[in-house]
């Protein structure tokens, strides 16, 4: 079972991060918000859904 998935500003909210300097330092880099923030926590992003990164899924 799956923990409840958190949405981007969710995510950024609950590890203290400032969603607009997170969109700018992404933008900055080149990569969009999704990619960054997986890059930066480890989070795994599934279904526009973040996950801790011990998630497991199951798939079918």
């Amino acid at each position: 079972m799956c923990p409840e998935g958190l949405r981007q500003r969710e995510l950024c909210d609950r590890l203290g991060l400032n969603y607009k300097a997170v969109a700018q330092l992404a933008k900055q880099l080149g990569l969009s918000t999704h990619t960054y923030l997986q890059q930066q926590t480890g989070w795994i992003l599934r279904d526009e859904l973040y996950y801790p990164p011990e998630t497991q899924f199951r798939d079918g």
